[in-house]
């Protein structure tokens, strides 16, 4: 079965957007993962012996998934080349990186046999997809795993295995149907006769599934209820974030407090850079925000606020940071902070630095060589460039009690180890704060609320999610959403969580399941390196 060039464009588009379809806020039909990867494997297939460039169908491939799934990247209210810059960044350096899988992976097969060469396959794109977690550009957005964080009855063995069991489930699944369809379309076989196959592919699809279901209708959480409000103040973020003064917006979100609040609970959630304005930390007690979040806590004296802030620090000259900025005809320097603050009504606050900067946004990447390009960089939390940060995670800890919670901003949430980070440190909840409004009401809030559930389900942690557009809710240990607000919405909700003090196997390992793959996927391709380096010795005998 002889396959053309449109043919095998055409394959390339379909596998581009069969995973879209299968991607939350896009489709949202997941099983099209099982089988998304499959067109372009028989892409491979029909050129695995032949001298044509493979290279260019898995690159239109993912670039096309890519660009379906996370066009709202454009959606920014920024310049043009701003935003066209921005973009393309992020689709190319992540289709690229998934170009690359596919290219070693027809490498390994070729110096290691078909089936080795699709065991490389999988662990070359797991330890892509951990690679992807640790470096300067940083993106795991497109994880595989994440796309079923819609399908929580499906994934609750990710508090064993997290996001990348999902990913190696889905796999698997291309893996071996794609060897049913090869077998019946190219080999000549019996549909029919491919029975044990048949039954494989099976059990591989619904056995995780009917665990899961199990799983999930048998979870119970353990009775430690804690009452949260959660303050969705809906600011425009390009036009009354900065037309009006922090203590001006903290007053309106104070008045809504005021007016919905119905008993004074444990804690209030506010979102990311919710304080904004002059906030010195080295003397935030003296900041004329604090004073006035003090200043309610007062009426509220068992309540504690925790919030978003955007923040900055006098640095010692004998202490400067790589971000570390000069003030105009001063010596002196100061770092800028998107920060989350923990508030009592009498206690000291405690500060956290955001540490998974956004690349190109709050950080800019490979600084030393791309220093020229920091103008690209987009204000979307309330400060512009490189900012500063802390080294890791670290949690907020109750004046009333030994009680800790996790103060996890935005982009952070995506980062499953990081998150889980939190709770080796005794955190026995969530508090996610967010800023989504800068994306307009596209997929993009959509998909950053989904990728939130999978934190609560790796960690069976429960979470409070306050965004200051998106949607704000609570989420239950098993992930399910509750009392969410709709996008674009003025509102404060209240209710009660169960805390947790008990770690998963998730939480305790991490990403284990990718270390492994990548020592595996290094051991393959030494292997096929060595084994290509006999073929051309052979060959010139």
């Amino acid at each position: 079965m002889a396959l053309s060039k449109i043919h095998l464009i055409g394959l390339s588009a379909l596998t581009g957007i069969l995973l879209a379809l299968g991607w939350p806020a896009i489709g949202d039909l997941s099983p099209i993962l099982f089988f998304a990867l499959v067109p372009l494997l028989f892409v491979e297939h029909e050129l695995s012996n032949s001298p044509r460039s493979f290279f260019a169908y898995p690159l239109f491939a993912f670039a096309t998934f890519n660009l379906c799934t996370t066009w709202w990247v454009y959606c920014v209210t920024e310049g043009f080349t701003t935003k066209i810059f921005v973009l393309l960044a992020a689709i190319a350096v992540n289709s690229l990186m998934m170009t690359i899988v596919f290219t070693l992976f027809r490498y390994a097969k070729k110096h290691l046999g078909n089936r080795r060469g699709y065991i490389a396959l999988i662990t070359f794109w797991m330890a892509f997809e951990y690679f992807h977690l640790n470096w300067e550009l940083t993106w795991p957005w497109l994880a595989l795993g994440n796309g079923f964080a819609n399908q929580v009855t499906w994934i609750q063995w990710y508090e064993y295995t997290g996001v990348f069991g999902g990913t190696l489930w889905i796999l698997i699944a291309n893996m071996l149907v794609f060897q049913i369809l090869k077998r019946s379309l190219f080999e000549g076989a019996d549909f029919g006769k491919n029975k044990a196959t048949l039954v494989i592919v099976a059990l591989v699809l619904i056995v995780p599934i009917v665990i899961s279901k199990i799983m999930y209708q048998n979870y119970e959480e353990v009775s430690h209820p804690i009452e949260i409000a959660i303050i969705q103040p809906n600011v425009d973020p390009y036009n009354e974030k900065y037309a009006t003064s922090g203590t001006e917006q903290l007053d309106e979100m104070i008045r809504l407090l005021d007016k919905n609040l119905k008993t004074d609970p444990a804690y209030i959630v506010a979102p990311e850079t919710a304080l904004s304005g002059d906030i010195q930390e080295h003397n935030i007690n003296h900041s004329p925000t604090i004073e006035i979040v003090r200043t309610f806590l007062n009426r509220h004296p068992k309540t504690e606020f925790v919030s978003g802030m955007s923040s900055w620090r006098l640095l010692r000259k004998d202490a400067l940071t790589s971000t570390a900025r000069k003030f105009p005809q001063s010596d002196a320097y100061y770092d800028m902070y998107n920060a989350a603050i923990q508030v009592g009504a009498a206690d000291q606050p405690q500060v956290y630095h955001k540490s998974k900067l956004v690349q190109g946004v709050e950080k800019m990447p490979f600084a030393s060589i791309l220093k020229p390009l920091e103008d690209f960089a987009l204000d979307l939390g309330g400060t512009i460039g490189s900012l500063g940060s802390q080294d890791e995670s670290s949690v907020f800890q109750s004046a009333f009690s030994d009680f800790k919670v996790a103060p996890v901003i935005c982009y952070e949430s995506i980062y499953g180890e990081y998150v889980a980070s939190y709770v080796k440190k005794g955190a026995e909840l969530i508090f996610i704060m967010t800023n989504d409004g800068w994306w307009d009401d596209s997929p993009g809030y959509k998909q950053h609320l989904a990728y939130a559930r999978l934190r609560a389900i790796e960690n069976r942690r429960s979470i409070a999610r306050s965004a200051n557009t998106g949607i704000s809710c609570f989420i239950n240990q098993r992930g399910d959403i509750l009392n969410a607000t709709e996008w674009w919405q003025e509102a404060v909700i209240q209710g009660t969580l169960n805390a947790n003090h008990e770690l998963t196997v998730y939480t305790k390992a991490g990403n284990y399941l990718a270390r492994l793959a990548s020592f595996i996927a290094a051991g393959l391709l030494i292997f096929a390196f060595v084994n290509s380096r006999r073929a051309n010795a052979f060959s010139n005998l």
